[in-house]
Protein backbone atom coordinates (compact mmCIF):
# COMPACT_ATOMS: atom_id res chain seq x y z
CA UNK A 1 0.00 0.00 0.00
CA UNK A 2 1.39 3.36 -0.97
CA UNK A 3 1.95 6.08 1.59
CA UNK A 4 1.21 8.71 -1.05
CA UNK A 5 -1.77 10.96 -0.59
CA UNK A 6 -4.03 12.03 -3.43
CA UNK A 7 -4.74 15.46 -4.79
CA UNK A 8 -7.89 15.17 -6.90
CA UNK A 9 -8.34 17.96 -9.43
CA UNK A 10 -11.86 18.33 -10.79
CA UNK A 11 -12.16 19.29 -14.45
CA UNK A 12 -15.34 20.32 -16.27
CA UNK A 13 -16.13 21.96 -19.58
CA UNK A 14 -15.41 25.66 -19.26
CA UNK A 15 -12.82 25.41 -16.46
CA UNK A 16 -10.20 28.17 -16.37
CA UNK A 17 -6.71 26.93 -17.32
CA UNK A 18 -4.91 29.17 -14.83
CA UNK A 19 -7.13 28.00 -11.97
CA UNK A 20 -6.10 24.39 -12.60
CA UNK A 21 -2.54 24.56 -13.84
CA UNK A 22 -1.38 27.40 -11.59
CA UNK A 23 -2.08 25.32 -8.46
CA UNK A 24 -0.93 22.09 -10.18
CA UNK A 25 2.42 23.73 -10.99
CA UNK A 26 3.00 24.21 -7.25
CA UNK A 27 1.24 21.13 -5.91
CA UNK A 28 3.37 18.77 -8.00
CA UNK A 29 6.26 19.52 -5.65
CA UNK A 30 4.46 18.60 -2.42
CA UNK A 31 6.21 15.47 -1.11
CA UNK A 32 4.23 12.24 -0.77
CA UNK A 33 1.26 13.49 -2.83
CA UNK A 34 0.24 12.58 -6.36
CA UNK A 35 -2.17 14.39 -8.67
CA UNK A 36 -5.13 12.86 -10.49
CA UNK A 37 -7.57 14.57 -12.86
CA UNK A 38 -11.28 13.73 -12.67
CA UNK A 39 -14.27 14.91 -14.71
CA UNK A 40 -17.98 14.11 -14.84
CA UNK A 41 -17.04 11.63 -17.60
CA UNK A 42 -13.53 10.46 -18.46
CA UNK A 43 -12.01 11.82 -21.65
CA UNK A 44 -11.52 15.23 -23.20
CA UNK A 45 -12.57 18.27 -21.23
CA UNK A 46 -12.46 21.74 -22.84
CA UNK A 47 -11.21 24.75 -20.91
CA UNK A 48 -12.86 28.14 -21.31
CA UNK A 49 -9.97 28.94 -23.67
CA UNK A 50 -10.82 25.92 -25.87
CA UNK A 51 -7.80 23.85 -24.79
CA UNK A 52 -8.65 20.18 -24.40
CA UNK A 53 -7.30 18.26 -21.41
CA UNK A 54 -7.69 14.54 -20.84
CA UNK A 55 -9.29 13.52 -17.56
CA UNK A 56 -8.54 9.80 -17.29
CA UNK A 57 -11.06 9.20 -14.52
CA UNK A 58 -14.70 9.87 -13.77
CA UNK A 59 -15.97 11.57 -10.63
CA UNK A 60 -17.84 8.30 -10.01
CA UNK A 61 -14.42 6.62 -9.58
CA UNK A 62 -13.51 8.93 -6.70
CA UNK A 63 -14.63 8.25 -3.14
CA UNK A 64 -12.45 10.79 -1.34
CA UNK A 65 -9.19 12.69 -1.62
CA UNK A 66 -6.65 14.07 0.74
CA UNK A 67 -7.00 17.37 -1.12
CA UNK A 68 -9.92 18.09 -3.45
CA UNK A 69 -9.33 21.03 -5.82
CA UNK A 70 -12.32 22.65 -7.55
CA UNK A 71 -11.39 25.36 -10.07
CA UNK A 72 -13.54 28.16 -11.37
CA UNK A 73 -14.33 29.25 -14.88
CA UNK A 74 -17.27 29.96 -17.13
CA UNK A 75 -18.44 26.36 -16.80
CA UNK A 76 -19.42 26.93 -13.17
CA UNK A 77 -22.46 28.93 -14.35
CA UNK A 78 -24.14 25.78 -15.68
CA UNK A 79 -22.73 23.35 -13.11
CA UNK A 80 -24.31 25.11 -10.11
CA UNK A 81 -27.65 23.88 -11.48
CA UNK A 82 -26.47 20.36 -12.37
CA UNK A 83 -27.92 18.32 -9.51
CA UNK A 84 -25.94 15.17 -10.37
CA UNK A 85 -22.64 17.09 -10.31
CA UNK A 86 -23.53 19.04 -7.15
CA UNK A 87 -24.67 15.87 -5.38
CA UNK A 88 -21.46 14.06 -6.28
CA UNK A 89 -19.37 17.07 -5.22
CA UNK A 90 -21.20 17.13 -1.88
CA UNK A 91 -20.27 13.51 -1.18
CA UNK A 92 -16.67 13.97 -2.31
CA UNK A 93 -16.25 17.09 -0.20
CA UNK A 94 -17.71 15.44 2.90
CA UNK A 95 -15.29 12.52 2.50
CA UNK A 96 -12.17 14.52 1.62
CA UNK A 97 -9.68 15.78 4.19
CA UNK A 98 -9.19 19.21 2.62
CA UNK A 99 -11.37 20.98 0.06
CA UNK A 100 -10.15 24.01 -1.88
CA UNK A 101 -11.52 26.12 -4.68
CA UNK A 102 -10.26 28.84 -6.95
CA UNK A 103 -12.42 31.78 -8.05
CA UNK A 104 -15.98 30.75 -8.95
CA UNK A 105 -15.28 27.19 -7.84
CA UNK A 106 -16.49 28.58 -4.50
CA UNK A 107 -20.01 28.79 -5.98
CA UNK A 108 -19.92 25.04 -6.65
CA UNK A 109 -18.71 24.32 -3.11
CA UNK A 110 -21.35 26.62 -1.62
CA UNK A 111 -24.13 25.10 -3.73
CA UNK A 112 -22.99 21.64 -2.62
CA UNK A 113 -23.25 22.72 1.02
CA UNK A 114 -19.51 22.33 1.56
CA UNK A 115 -18.98 25.89 2.79
CA UNK A 116 -21.87 25.98 5.26
CA UNK A 117 -20.57 27.49 8.49
CA UNK A 118 -17.21 28.36 6.94
CA UNK A 119 -15.58 31.64 6.00
CA UNK A 120 -14.93 31.88 2.25
CA UNK A 121 -14.26 34.31 -0.57
CA UNK A 122 -14.07 34.39 -4.35
CA UNK A 123 -12.99 36.51 -7.28
CA UNK A 124 -14.28 40.05 -6.78
CA UNK A 125 -15.60 40.33 -10.36
CA UNK A 126 -17.92 37.39 -9.68
CA UNK A 127 -18.46 38.10 -5.99
CA UNK A 128 -22.16 39.02 -6.17
CA UNK A 129 -23.00 35.98 -8.30
CA UNK A 130 -21.01 33.50 -6.17
CA UNK A 131 -22.29 34.83 -2.85
CA UNK A 132 -25.84 34.17 -4.00
CA UNK A 133 -25.12 30.52 -3.19
CA UNK A 134 -24.71 29.23 0.33
CA UNK A 135 -26.64 31.72 2.48
CA UNK A 136 -25.01 30.26 5.61
CA UNK A 137 -21.46 30.91 4.32
CA UNK A 138 -19.55 33.72 5.99
CA UNK A 139 -18.48 35.46 2.77
CA UNK A 140 -15.43 37.69 3.20
CA UNK A 141 -15.72 40.58 0.72
CA UNK A 142 -12.21 42.02 1.01
CA UNK A 143 -10.16 38.84 1.44
CA UNK A 144 -8.10 37.57 -1.49
CA UNK A 145 -8.05 34.08 0.04
CA UNK A 146 -9.44 32.42 3.14
CA UNK A 147 -8.44 29.32 5.05
CA UNK A 148 -11.01 28.06 7.54
CA UNK A 149 -10.32 24.65 9.07
CA UNK A 150 -10.42 22.08 6.23
CA UNK A 151 -11.54 24.62 3.62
Amino acid sequence: MSDEKEIAVILFDGFELLYVFGPVELLQFVPHYHLEFYAPSPGKVSSSQGIEVIAPRSLADLESADLLLVPGGKGTRALVNDQDFIGRLHLLGKNSATVVSVCTGAALLAQAGLLSGYRATTNKRAYHWVTGFGPDVSWQPSARWVQDRSR
